[in-house]
């Protein structure tokens, strides 16, 4: 695939309500709804993560903060915190600093750091550009305070995280938020590498949404495939689908096995 003939492409450029992978985005959130109304407690701050990289996580937590905001009508909040290895700047084509990055150094404020989109109720906070140790970029503490100030301020606040496996920023943030989603991709997560990821949230279990299962029939536009914002060197598919997964899965056992016949 030649990358370059994609270069301006983001989430935003051409929306429409009718495409398919809009159309799987609001099923999936439907269900999210539907299980918030029969709890004792509505979540309505989110995290997305998997267990490595390549699975899908952001273009699917930005699509979620797309049709939230669009078709819910919802004041949202994409933030970026994959401070590692972030990509919802050039999914949303929003400039990467200011963002989380300098919010977390007390460098910029939470206002330098946010960007209104061309929908009027989608606000995205992007990395911003860390420098120094890796694992100096997350500060749990001063994460605690930024979420605890922003909250009041959106319906609902989706999180891009870094993969949990080989991070562990993901189980820190859990602690800030109502729930979690998981991204898995078919035929391509091992199933050793996912039940790495569920005893790695353990701790958190309980706020375990559902999972997320990537590329499981076709449904989302070739350029918007993940490989495309470098997470792998393979020639993309033409087309990719998400289905959500209930609780009954989220052992993960019989999501790998899925996984694996349908690869």
């Amino acid at each position: 695939m030649n990358h370059s003939k994609h270069a301006n492409k983001n989430l935003l450029d051409g929306f429409s309500v009718d495409a398919p992978y809009i159309t799987e985005t609001r099923r999936l959130l439907q269900n999210l709804y539907r299980q918030q109304k029969s709890g004792s407690d509505r979540a309505r701050s989110y995290i997305v993560t998997s267990a490595g990289t390549g699975e899908g996580k952001s273009t699917i937590c930005s699509l979620l903060a797309i049709v939230t905001a669009t078709i819910f009508q919802k004041r949202t909040l994409l933030l970026d915190g994959d401070l590692r290895r972030p990509s919802l700047h050039s999914l949303l084509g929003v400039t990467r600093a200011p963002g989380l990055f300098d919010v977390l150094r007390r460098t910029a404020t939470v206002r330098d750091a946010s960007r209104m989109t061309s929908i009027p109720l989608l606000t995205v906070i992007p990395s911003g550009e860390p420098r120094g140790p890796l694992g100096e970029y997350y500060d749990d503490e001063q994460f605690g305070t930024f979420f605890a100030e922003i909250r009041s301020e959106y319906d609902i606040i989706f999180v891009d995280s870094p993969p949990a496996v080989p991070t562990i920023e993901p189980l820190l943030m859990a602690e800030h938020v109502e729930s979690i989603l998981l991204v898995a991709m078919a035929g391509q997560t091992q199933t050793a590498l996912f039940r790495r990821l569920t005893a790695i949230l353990d701790p958190v279990f309980p706020k375990i949404a559902g999972i997320i299962l990537n590329n499981a029939v076709g449904g989302l536009p070739y350029y918007y495939d993940y490989r495309y914002y470098g997470y792998g060197k393979k020639e993309p598919a033409r087309i990719r689908r998400y289905a959500l997964r209930g609780k009954r899965e989220q052992d993960g056992q019989l999501l790998a096995r899925r996984m694996g016949g349908e690869g």
